[in-house]
């Protein structure tokens, strides 16, 4: 009986099934994952290949802030007891990962880092600005509310070094 009540106690401590969880909040953790990782390894890149001292200040300041993001993401699911998806990257992004790829045997990775950075930031505000205003896991709300200032800070570093190297091209 001990035993039974043990199992019993174990699963209420588990995180919520996925079926428990609203399917915005779902799509949201998924996208925001995704977006994070995409932030990370394409910046990775850029530390590596990128030419310009103004795209390797932004990748360390991606790579310092998305890190602490996805720290405080998963913190979010915890408080929520949602289990945090894969961190790995879609097709959509693992296409754009592998196209920016190519440029790093050519001179323009740092314009293809630099449009990828607008474009994975426009988006990214867009979103965070949708669930933190109508997203309804309070605790995945108040990450997407937190966050949302610096994502918009990223956006607009993200337009200054889109131009500077369009600039220069």
């Amino acid at each position: 009986m001990r035993a039974i009540l043990a199992i019993i106690a174990m699963g209420f401590a588990l995180p919520v099934l996925a079926a428990d969880v609203p399917r915005q909040t779902k799509d949201f953790v998924s996208n925001a994952t995704v977006g994070n990782k995409f932030e990370i390894d394409t910046s990775e890149l850029a530390l590596k290949y990128g030419k310009s001292p103004e795209v390797q200040n932004f990748a360390h300041q991606m790579i310092t802030d998305h890190t602490k993001a996805g720290e405080d993401l998963k913190k979010a699911l915890e408080e929520a007891k949602i289990e945090p998806p894969e961190n790995a990257l879609d097709m959509t992004h693992e296409a754009k990962y592998a196209k920016l790829r190519l440029f790093t045997t050519k001179n323009g990775f740092d314009s293809a880092y630099a449009h990828d950075q607008l474009k994975a930031h426009e988006d990214a505000v867009a979103k965070f600005k949708d669930y933190a205003a109508n997203g309804p896991t309070p605790q995945v709300k108040a990450f997407a509310v937190a966050l949302l200032p610096t994502l918009e800070h990223h956006l607009a570093m993200a337009k200054d070094l889109n131009e500077k190297m369009r600039s220069h091209m």
